[in-house]
């Protein structure tokens, strides 16, 4: 995402991109989080979204709410076998991400920082986790 080659192919993917059109890349991103100080055994796995047209300084901020939870995803240390919990990781996260489907394929007019109106279409750019999401996808 962070070379022209990409940016180009990205766009050149997209049939129905005309004069005024963008994509927006999607950044989303995961990573275990203890739910319960007390008993401490309570985990998840909470999704965020960002997008890649943000400034690194605005994607970040707290107060500019550039990354958004998405979901949340309940984690299991002594449940289902591995497979199970793959499967199930990989539903919930096509459930959540349904709506960037659709978006990537008929795209959004938007209101840019420079006053046009635009059609813009999602595309997923990075996902970034530790290795235990990792091995989930």
């Amino acid at each position: 995402m962070w070379t022209p080659d990409w940016w180009w192919k990205t766009q050149a993917s997209f049939p129905l991109l005309e004069n005024g059109s963008t994509v927006v890349p999607v950044i989303l991103g995961s990573d275990k989080t203890m739910l319960s100080t007390l008993s401490g055994d309570k985990s998840a796995w909470p999704v965020y979204l960002s997008i890649g047209n943000l400034s690194k300084a605005k994607r970040r901020s707290v107060k500019l709410n550039g990354l958004i939870l998405i979901g949340l995803l309940p984690r299991y240390s002594n449940g289902p076998k591995t497979h199970t919990i793959k499967i199930a990781y990989q539903e919930s996260m096509a459930t959540m991400l349904r709506s960037l489907e659709e978006l990537a394929k008929r795209g959004i007019k938007v209101l840019c920082a420079d006053g046009r109106t635009r059609h813009a279409y999602s595309q997923i750019a990075s996902f970034l986790a530790d290795y235990p999401e990792l091995v989930l996808i």
